[in-house]
């Protein structure tokens, strides 16, 4: 049987409408008959496909309506497929979702459910937007949209709405398709007539015979998906991929960031093969991970502490920052993360504040990772993040072609680091999602004119809901109100700067933020004083070892230095180790230890502390099975020397007594305590705090008239105003102690007063508990000597 169409379509139509059981139909039907045209307007199950080679019309058009575009738009789909390139389409609303479903595209929840809500949008001012101003209201009712991420090659992003980034219009690169998500015959909608006479207008079904609407004019920027990266120009001029003729902020940022990359790859030493180079040296400082970092943290959230000495909204925050002592002062205070700014003009940072901020953290046990904050768009600038200390980097998904994105991602994994990516809307948040990125941010903040907004973070939530990925809330985070919000949300972690940049007092300002409850000592509960650990040095037999082992000495010095008059052979201190390893071996095996709170495990102190308190806890009870450790005593011997022997004698920690190099200490394999040779005048003191290599020190005198200018043996006792401003001055001057072992002149009569008067962590003597013929220890003086310290 032949077709028959109904008698109303077998005229030739100006324009006809396909309406998908929708009211708003009516009021676009108005607006394009208000505009001259002639409209049809047929039910979605009006007619078959199979008729629609009899239909003869100038223009189509897919009505909004309820329901999902697979599902509910009957013939709209199969019409969009056989008019495409013989007449010019118009979707709206629902008419939009079927165009992107024809073509590939998926169709999800669009991150925010808008019904007579009206968002002013951006476009790309060509096809059916020519002459549309710039920011005009949209009328919306829709909670499904397009989604970024899958929008098909042949179609481009025509407009988003401004505020959350949510697809606001898409065209067809080749065919007279054009579809909106807004509605332009809405009462609250601006420019609907302009550009419903602009559809009118086209002729045929390529853009090519409509040259008119600029749709295939390369000259053009790009926009949406192409991104801000596209749109700035390698001059440095912004080419106006927002629709307005004055760059925005981001735009300014980037094209100057061009600039200083492009002079940095020009200087000799940091050109591109220079970088890789450097990274084939194996030189950059092993990374931690981002991700566990801040999975790890013991209450949630996880906080991203940053330096930010200035910005573009806010101008001058903190100029006169120390990089390294602000990031050392976040480690210690509990953060996950330290974001650095680097960039120079507009925050006033500089990758050299980057290096010194991981360098001030790197002897810390459980070290925050550290970000590098920046407006990143060449693997130039990953590469230097890596070889400055870099754990993570930032991609700002507003200011990145896909492709670029994509590649920056890839190209920081490579390098086994895993990047933050930075969104602002839904349609960003599609693209994080997509590239597979495992840390994703929130800017509250607007990076085109700097606007900050804290739903922002609160709107994006759902869309990473039941996902493997932590979502961390950026920028504008000022109170714990506004931390307990986002958590109770579901949100991992949030990056504070501006606010901890202006906190008088750090520590506190963070602790009242997250709501971390007061260390035990600030509440007011008294922290129980613990004796000096003790160091008989000078051992010669096993007899001297083991009585001082009866008596609770915690180490036992042996002297390899052959000028030493208390020098002992490898043979015989074989045979001390072999009677104090059998003592301790003896000892039943300690009970098992209550398992640490995760916030106890995580805990950072600095270097020296944490190797005291370390060492201190695993002497800590006369049963211990670790006392007393054998310590070798060695001075200006070759580094081959000191380990045959610290194999051979199984030491238990080695103490270098002159001037080895600093760097030894990493070659021993057991710890090790290095001298500091204090003259009358308080010097030798240089080097003191510096954590990463031995992880103890002791002080002892030098002698009068000293040719060498060494310390040890001959019973000189050093300043203790010198050694007790030593240990107040502290590590990193933050309130704690240096934990020193103090030697030089100690005897059982005077040490409880040198106690008194330093406060060391540990008290070493040799003379002082010998014989009076110098022939070997004195029993009696050990006993006296240990009971005078622990009392």
């Amino acid at each position: 049987m032949a077709l028959v169409l109904p008698l109303e379509l077998t005229r030739p139509l100006d324009v006809l409408m396909i309406d998908n059981f929708d009211s708003f139909t009516w009021n676009i039907y108005q607006s394009l008959c208000l505009l001259g045209a002639d409209v049809t307007v047929i039910r979605n199950d009006a007619i078959t496909p199979a008729a629609f080679p009899l239909l003869k019309l100038n223009s189509l058009v897919i009505s909004p309506g309820p329901g999902h575009p697979t599902t509910d738009s009957g013939i709209s789909r199969d019409a969009i497929r056989y008019f495409a390139g013989k007449v010019p389409v118009l979707g709206v609303c629902m008419g939009l979702q079927c165009l992107v479903d024809v073509f590939g595209g998926t169709i999800g929840y669009a991150g925010e459910i808008m019904h007579g809500k009206a968002s002013p949008i951006r476009h790309d001012a060509r096809g059916c937007f020519k002459d549309v101003p710039e920011g005009v209201l949209s009328t919306r009712y829709h909670s499904l949209s397009a989604s970024t991420a899958t929008i098909p090659p042949d179609l481009a992003i025509t407009a988003i709405t401004q505020d959350s980034g949510v697809i606001m219009g898409v065209r067809h690169r080749k065919y007279t398709l054009e579809a909106v998500q807004y509605h332009p015959e809405g009462i609250l909608s601006e420019g609907g007539d302009i550009f419903f006479k602009n559809f009118l207008s086209l002729r045929g079904g390529t853009w090519d015979l409509n040259p008119a609407y600029r749709v295939s004019d390369d000259a053009l920027p790009a926009f949406g998906l192409e991104g801000i990266a596209s749109a700035v120009e390698a001059n440095g001029h912004a080419s106006g991929s927002t629709g307005s003729k004055v760059p925005t902020i981001l735009e300014k940022i980037y094209a100057q960031r061009i600039k200083d990359v492009e002079a940095a790859k020009k200087t000799p030493g940091t050109t591109p093969e220079d970088l890789e180079t450097l990274l084939s040296l194996n030189i950059a400082p092993a990374p931690v991970s981002f991700v566990q970092r801040l999975k790890q943290t013991p209450q949630k959230p996880a906080l991203m502490a940053e330096i930010k000495r200035a910005s573009p909204s806010k101008g001058a925050i903190a100029m006169s920052t120390n990089a390294a002592q602000q990031a050392l002062t976040y480690a210690l205070a509990g953060a996950s993360v330290i974001s650095v700014l680097t960039e120079p003009t507009w925050f006033k940072g500089s990758l050299l504040d980057m290096r010194l901020a991981r360098q001030a953290i790197d002897a810390l046990p459980h070290r925050p990772a550290v970000l590098r904050k920046d407006f990143i768009f060449d693997e130039y600038q990953i590469t230097e993040a890596r070889l400055h200390g870099a754990d993570s980097v930032l991609l700002i998904v507003a200011m990145l072609p896909a492709p670029r994105l994509q590649a920056l991602y890839a190209y920081a994994r490579s390098l086994g680091i895993e990047p933050l990516v930075e969104v602002n809307n839904a349609r960003e948040m599609e693209a994080a999602l997509a590239l597979g990125a495992k840390v994703i941010g929130v800017n509250n903040r607007n990076l085109h004119d700097f606007q900050v907004d804290m739903n922002t973070t609160s709107k994006l939530v759902d869309m990473v809901r039941e996902r493997d990925v932590i979502l961390c809330a950026l920028s504008g985070i000022q109170s714990a109100e506004d931390v307990r919000t986002y958590t109770q949300q579901g949100v991992g972690a949030v990056l504070v700067g501006e606010a901890l940049m202006r906190a008088a007092d750090t520590k506190a300002f963070i602790r009242q933020l997250l709501d971390w409850p007061e260390p035990e000592d600030a509440k007011g509960k008294a922290v129980e004083a613990v004796p000096p650990l003790v160091k008989i040095c000078g051992i010669r037999n096993e007899e001297e070892a083991l009585i001082a082992l009866e008596a609770g000495a915690d180490m036992l010095g042996l002297m390899f230095v052959p000028s030493s008059k208390r020098r002992i052979s490898l043979e015989q201190a074989q045979k001390v180790s072999a009677a104090v390893h059998a003592r301790r071996l003896a000892r039943p095996p300690p009970a098992t230890a209550a398992e640490p709170s995760p916030a106890a495990q995580l805990k950072n102190e600095p270097w020296f502390n944490a190797h005291a308190h370390r060492l201190s806890a695993l002497l800590a009870g006369e049963s211990s099975p670790a006392r007393p450790l054998l310590v070798g005593v060695f001075q200006d011997q070759p580094l081959e020397t000191v380990l045959q022997t610290v194999e051979a004698a199984q030491l238990d920690a080695v103490q270098l007594h002159g001037s080895e190099p600093v760097e030894w200490a990493r070659h021993i394999p057991v710890p090790t305590v290095r001298v500091f040779h204090v003259d009358a005048e308080g010097g030798g003191l240089a080097g003191i705090a510096r954590p990463g290599a031995h992880q103890f020190v002791l002080l002892d005198a030098v002698p009068k008239g000293s040719a060498t200018g060494l310390s040890g043996g001959s019973g000189t006792r050093i300043d203790l105003e010198v050694a007790r401003a030593v240990v107040e001055k502290g590590e990193i001057g933050a309130g704690e102690t240096l934990p020193i072992i103090l030697a030089g002149g100690l005897t059982p009569n005077n040490v409880k007063e040198v106690n008194a008067a330093v406060h060391p962590w540990a008290v070493d003597v040799s003379g002082g508990v010998e014989k009076a013929d110098g022939s070997g220890k004195d029993p009696e003086k050990i006993k006296a000597f240990i009971a005078a310290v622990k009392s």
